[in-house]
């Protein structure tokens, strides 16, 4: 089964990831931002989990200025 879903996804989502953007680190803050875009993009596919999401989107540093 694996294999089956691994060969029908290969190519089909491809993400970009801009490490330029987290100064080429992947940090708490990278995972933790990388992890929310995953879950609105099942969000997507699967309206009902809205309901239950409840994380923020804006990277926290720029939260705590202000």
């Amino acid at each position: 089964m694996p294999e089956r879903l691994s060969s029908a996804l290969k190519g089909a989502s491809e993400i970009p990831v801009l490490l330029d953007e987290f100064n080429f680190n992947i940090d708490d803050e990278f995972v933790r931002r990388f992890g929310g875009g995953i879950v609105k993009l099942l969000s997507m596919g699967q309206p009902d989990l809205k309901q239950y999401m409840t994380f923020t989107e804006s990277p926290l540093d720029k939260l705590s200025d202000g």
